[in-house]
């Protein structure tokens, strides 16, 4: 039987204020770490969350146009981020196109431009490098074409482009954007990697299932219970207590 794993909630963010969550569409900080996320805000940090599409073709074969459905998902995702605590300023909509993010200089001067704006401390984002994500032996799914480009242009937006002053120098027309390096980072999606931390969020589970929920033209209260039960249990033995997974990278 696998051992109890290990709470890194005060590892990994002792003494950090400001946490980036960049992720390529709404409801996904919920799916990856709406625990976490909600455990940060509990204990004083300030949470950010970028969102580089709107998700506006997530209309699961309902007949629906995409300008409609964009307004919907962001209004849900507004009641989400609310439940969680997160800020009205603090809640960034790029509007980037679902099923279009690129890795280019177009999308990674916004992302550098939030990095300048919030300096983060740490920075969760998707998995940047796996096609396929292996959650166990027997569980595998491919990794979102938008999850794959939206965590490449994170570590491109944080080294150099949100450093080196002669990048998108139009930035610092804003008197709160300065240079910035992030050199911590979580990526979710990496279940079976030598990296891997885990967060317990067994206190926030009720915050994670309410905000998820919130996105009812994707999810069912059901629905938002039964991922927080596949994502976060799998961990304890005993299923006494909820763990939320991330692979930890620290670079110079």
């Amino acid at each position: 039987m696998r051992q109890p794993v290990t709470d890194a909630y005060q590892k990994i963010f002792n003494g950090k204020k400001k946490i980036l969550v960049v992720f390529a569409h709404p409801d996904d900080l919920e799916l990856y770490c709406g625990g976490t996320v909600a455990r940060l805000i509990a204990d004083g940090r300030s949470v950010r969350s970028v969102k580089i599409t709107s998700g506006e073709m997530g209309s699961r074969q309902e007949k629906i146009a995409s300008d409609e459905l964009l307004s919907i998902r962001e209004k849900e995702d507004s009641a989400s981020m609310s439940k969680l605590g997160i800020t009205s300023e603090n809640n960034i909509y790029l509007r980037l196109g679902d099923g279009k993010v690129e890795n280019n200089l177009e999308t990674i001067g916004k992302v550098a431009r939030q990095i300048r704006l919030f300096q983060p401390d740490l920075i969760i984002t998707h998995n940047p490098q796996n096609l396929v994500i292996r959650f166990d032996q027997n569980v595998s799914w491919f990794n979102h074409r938008d999850h794959r480009y939206t965590g490449q242009v994170v570590i491109d937006a944080s080294y150099p482009y949100a450093r080196d002053l002669l990048f998108y120098p139009e930035h610092f027309q804003d008197p709160q954007a300065q240079s910035w390096i992030c050199t911590q980072f979580l990526f979710v999606d990496s279940y079976d990697h030598q990296d891997s931390i885990f967060v317990d969020v067994t206190d926030f589970i009720v915050k994670r299932v309410a905000a998820h929920a919130q996105h009812s033209s994707q999810y069912s209260v059901k629905d938002a219970q039964g991922s927080a039960d596949f994502f976060t249990k799998k961990w304890d033995p005993e299923n006494k207590k909820n763990f939320e997974t991330f692979r930890y990278v620290i670079v110079d």
